[in-house]
């Protein structure tokens, strides 16, 4: 894992576009506190500020992709998979000029912090406004809701496992 996220504005990861302090949306900070790295948003119409890595999609859309069609994802996968070993990462880059996995090995690798034990939990964020009668519903479940956030907006989140699924309402 990088110690620092670069991501560009999108409304998934930044609330409010700031030049000097930008909102960070709730789940995309605590996505950046389970895995102990800061979030730093390119600055609002600064293309300059981006990096190379949108170009990685086109690439790989272009030459390992184009034309062809997969049974399912699992397959497209074990191609995507194989692909990146045998060519991508053995290329030569554009603007290096050094061979993809040696530079990666050589100035990268020892640079990134290692994945905590246990995977980002999903959840599922909404808004709500609390009802009159003191309840906000949930897909379909009426939950209630101490009397002082009668009228005002409140967020919840759904977090679901394997095995159990709860709800927390703020």
């Amino acid at each position: 894992m990088p110690k620092t996220l670069v991501p560009d504005n999108l409304k998934a990861a930044v609330l409010e576009h700031d030049w000097c302090d930008p909102t960070i949306t709730p789940k995309f900070e605590a996505f950046a506190r389970h895995y102990g790295v800061a979030v730093l948003p390119t600055k609002p119409r600064t293309p300059r500020h981006k990096g190379k890595v949108e170009r990685c999609v086109a690439f790989a859309q272009d030459n390992a992709l184009k034309g062809r069609q997969f049974a399912s994802l699992a397959a497209q996968n074990e191609l995507l998979r194989d692909w990146e070993t045998k060519v991508a990462d053995q290329r030569i880059h554009g603007t290096t000029r050094k061979q993809v996995h040696a530079l990666f090995e050589a100035d990268e690798r020892h640079a990134l912090l290692p994945l905590p034990a246990e995977r980002f939990p999903l959840f599922h964020e909404t808004q709500r406004t609390v009802h009159r009668d003191g309840h906000i519903v949930i897909e379909r479940a009426f939950y209630s809701v101490p009397p002082e956030f009668l009228g005002r907006p409140s967020s919840s989140q759904q977090r679901r496992s394997n095995s159990s699924s709860s709800t927390v309402i703020r």
